[in-house]
């Protein structure tokens, strides 16, 4: 059990907090929360420090305790070259597959394939869980919107663009080459 998710349980249990309580108090989705306290997700400098303030604790020393990899680490675990990453009939047209370790997102509109960088530029939310209108991603945390085509932002919560990805459908597989083919948050 890492220090956060530690110290995470020790104080809502202490306080008698419920999971739908603190999420409800910090306005983040329950399941974002959920996944933080179960050590499979880590929260961003922003949530860190508020998630401290919410539990009466000092900021600066949950951000000292929890350490983050840099966004270009992220990239590193991105494999090179085209990878095949789902069969055609397992991304009906309209929705989107999260790939490559939960790096790219991959969608079907109208039966052409579309790949971008998972994590929204403003919030660090997950991309691939948000909603997909067309060639408009929106991300779930603040509804941010980006050009799935290009990666440029399109609302004002879209502070920097995504990054796009080739994508190809070779004998009924889908396949990306996860490196920036186009605009890079």
């Amino acid at each position: 059990m890492s220090w956060l998710t530690e110290r995470l349980a020790t104080r809502m249990r202490e306080r008698e907090l419920t999971v739908d309580a603190l999420a409800r108090q910090l306005a983040v989705e329950r399941s974002r929360l959920s996944a933080i306290i179960a050590g499979a997700a880590l929260p961003n400098g922003n949530l860190t420090r508020r998630l401290a303030r919410a539990l009466g604790e000092d900021p600066n020393e949950w951000l000292a305790q929890t350490t983050r990899p840099a966004a270009d680490a992220q990239t590193g675990e991105i494999p090179i070259g085209f990878v095949k990453v789902a069969a055609v009939a397992e991304i009906p047209d309209g929705e989107m597959k999260i790939v490559c370790d939960g790096q790219v997102v991959v969608a079907n509109v109208k039966g052409r394939f579309h790949a971008f960088g998972n994590i929204c530029p403003h919030g660090e939310g997950p991309l691939g869980e948000g909603f997909l209108d067309g060639l408009t991603v929106e991300c779930p945390w603040h509804n941010g919107q980006w050009d799935i085509t290009t990666g440029k932002g399109l609302t004002a919560f879209a502070t920097a663009d995504i990054r796009v990805f080739e994508v190809r459908v070779l004998d009924g597989d889908v396949e990306v080459k996860p490196t920036a083919a186009g605009a890079s948050a």
